[in-house]
């Protein structure tokens, strides 16, 4: 799943708007929407930083955004 994903994913989860993800990281309020969709449809990647800024109002860890889970490591939880 890639970074814009598991940014709608957890997003959707705590059942925020992307306007308040994108204001909640500091991003105009006349943009915020936009440029998390951005990120959502994958037009824009964010970098490292801004996905360490992402990842806390989203409550996980960096890595959360960014480290692929695989399907056996799934399977083992099941």
């Amino acid at each position: 799943m890639s970074p814009g994903r598991r940014i709608r994913h957890y997003r959707m989860l705590r059942g925020m708007t992307q306007k308040a993800l994108g204001v909640a990281v500091g991003f105009p309020e006349s943009s915020a929407d936009v440029r998390i969709a951005q990120y959502e449809s994958g037009a824009r990647t964010p970098k490292r930083e801004l996905l360490c800024q992402l990842a806390a109002p989203l409550g996980v860890s960096p890595s959360q955004l960014t480290v692929p889970v695989s399907y056996t490591h799934l399977r083992a939880h099941e």
